[in-house]
């Protein structure tokens, strides 16, 4: 079996990161020259600026009128919003996938973004001092099925197949199967890929870890994406929701079953403009 630890590890296994995301990754939109810097960048790509000014025109956001360049685009959507859009369409976008009957960048795309609207929609029912940033907690939530992409692109005959297991046996522990058939888990080839890309550890500690089988209280963000996983289930790949989380472990931040109801309602009724930004980002 081939050893996708060492080739996710070589320097030409996979698209090095961009100088674009370099420089978001870098930017603090603490300062005023920061904010501006942001918007230069996001410009000066046109790809990235596409995109996130078509986001901004979705009614998932709510514009008050058209949104035709990048600055309007930050009002709309909130400049720490906009770095993480346009942080995750720069670092997965180099990855190109064949095309494949099985896997569909498109569902990526849509579970990554429920994930973030799902994770920011909980946020806001925690006590003010628990809220995580949002910049932080939006680019968790759409980076953290990174592996899934790595490994359609480094085995995707292999990866086809092993979807295909999983939606004919979905009662088999995902990462059993996972660890049977590449030696390596979606989750730890993401983390290994966030570590090399430098992305910040809170948003590598969602990605390597939003499968445990129990959460770190103390990890906030991660938490929050578990929850709204055991919700969706692993669109993705075609897994059903699972049990979720504990009453405990729900208590320890501060949220109750009525808080996933709500999240559960909200994301339900924005699945179809969540859709059209999956649409985007695969035209």
């Amino acid at each position: 079996m081939e050893d996708l630890r060492a080739k996710i590890l070589e320097t030409d296994a996979l698209p090095t990161i961009s100088s674009v995301a370099r420089q978001l990754l870098s930017l603090p939109l603490e300062t005023e020259r920061g904010e501006r810097e942001l918007l230069n960048l996001i410009e000066s790509d046109p790809f990235i600026a596409a995109r996130v000014i078509g986001m901004a025109n979705s009614p998932l956001f709510m514009p008050s009128r058209k949104v035709c360049t990048v600055h309007d685009a930050s009002l709309v959507l909130g400049l720490s919003r906009v770095k993480s859009i346009a942080l995750a369409i720069a670092l997965m976008g180099p990855i190109r996938i064949r095309e494949s009957r099985i896997f569909s960048l498109r569902n990526l795309w849509l579970h990554s973004f429920s994930m973030a609207t799902g994770m920011r929609t909980l946020s806001n029912r925690l006590p003010q001092d628990l809220r995580p940033g949002e910049d932080m907690l939006f680019l968790s939530g759409l980076l953290h099925d990174l592996g899934y992409l790595a490994l359609a692109y480094l085995a995707p005959e292999r990866f086809d197949v092993f979807i295909g297991h999983i939606e004919s046996h979905p009662d088999t522990p995902l990462t059993d199967a996972e660890m049977s058939e590449f030696g390596i888990t979606h989750t730890e080839i993401g983390a290994m890929l966030g570590r090399a890309w430098n992305l910040p550890m809170e948003v590598v500690s969602v990605i390597e870890n939003h499968h445990a089988k129990k959460a770190d209280t103390g990890n906030i963000p991660l938490i929050l994406a578990m929850l709204i996983e055991s919700m969706t289930g692993e669109v993705a790949i075609g897994m059903p929701p699972s049990s979720g989380i504990s009453p405990e472990e729900l208590e320890a931040i501060g949220l109750g079953r009525e808080n996933l109801d709500e999240a559960r309602e909200t994301l339900e009724l924005q699945q179809e403009q969540i859709a059209l930004l999956a649409d985007m980002l695969t035209a």
